[in-house]
């Protein structure tokens, strides 16, 4: 973003505002100047870094002052619009004066997006072009010797054992390692045991011991006495043998 001078007669400073407005919503740094009294600052213009906006109204072209603005700024740094025919003439103009006849404020538009491109074309003629920054030539630098380093080992590597760089590359096996407590992961596969691999056993030879004989166990079988009710009777039981004791009673005297 650039800061911008607008300079315009007394008819032309709605046009003017609105343009401030607009262009200060895009970041730019703007100053209005308006009238007769916007001579006096041509030659601080003349040495800053601002871009001029000159609006050629149905007034401007009339007004001494407007002539000198264009006159005296760079043609580098100018920016013409106009709203009405009749502009001067530079011999010099970098760029045709934009037509604003028609615009009604919005953003947007022909008139509009051309302003914005003359925009941009200035401001890569005020500002200069960047340095390249400081940390990236150092990491190229460092870069381009780890590359040097690198070739310099790999054909001193060459040049001590040719046939080691002659000869076939051989098969490496290499084993992933991974926790075995972890859910997923890496799985460890053995394969089963072949038939095969029997016969590097010994054969197996039997033992000449005399057998073992063991004696019959006799199984006894053991009588318990019952064991004894630890509960007390309850209620049903209690008039269970009530009722008997009675029967017994009445069956006795008869």
């Amino acid at each position: 973003m650039i800061d911008i001078i607008t300079v315009s007669t007394h008819d032309a400073k709605k046009l003017a505002a609105e343009l401030v407005r607009l262009l200060e919503a895009e970041e730019h740094t703007v100053r209005m100047l308006v009238g007769r009294q916007s001579q006096v600052a041509i030659e601080d213009a003349k040495s800053s870094r601002d871009a001029v906006l000159i609006i050629w109204s149905e007034d401007a072209p009339s007004q001494t002052y407007m002539r000198e603005w264009l006159r005296q700024i760079d043609a580098a740094r100018l920016i013409e619009i106009a709203t009405a025919p009749g502009w001067p003439e530079r011999k010099d103009r970098k760029s045709p004066v934009i037509d604003f006849s028609s615009w009604r404020g919005e953003r947007g538009g022909r008139a509009w997006n051309t302003l914005s491109d003359r925009l941009k074309t200035v401001a890569r003629g005020i500002e200069p072009p960047k340095p390249p920054a400081r940390h990236a030539a150092i990491a190229l630098g460092i870069v381009s010797v780890a590359i040097v380093g690198v070739a310099a080992s790999v054909r001193d590597h060459l040049a001590l054992a040719p046939e080691t760089a002659a000869a076939a590359p051989q098969e490496q096996i290499v084993q992933l390692e991974a926790p075995t407590d972890a859910v997923g992961g890496a799985l460890y596969a053995t394969e089963p045991g072949s038939i095969d691999d029997l016969t590097a056993l010994a054969p197996v030879r039997l033992l000449n011991t005399q057998q073992i004989h063991m004696a019959p166990i006799e199984l006894t079988r053991v009588n318990l006495d019952p064991i004894p009710e630890v509960r007390d009777p309850t209620l049903i039981e209690r008039l269970q043998g009530a009722l008997s004791r009675e029967e017994s009673e009445q069956t006795g005297g008869n």
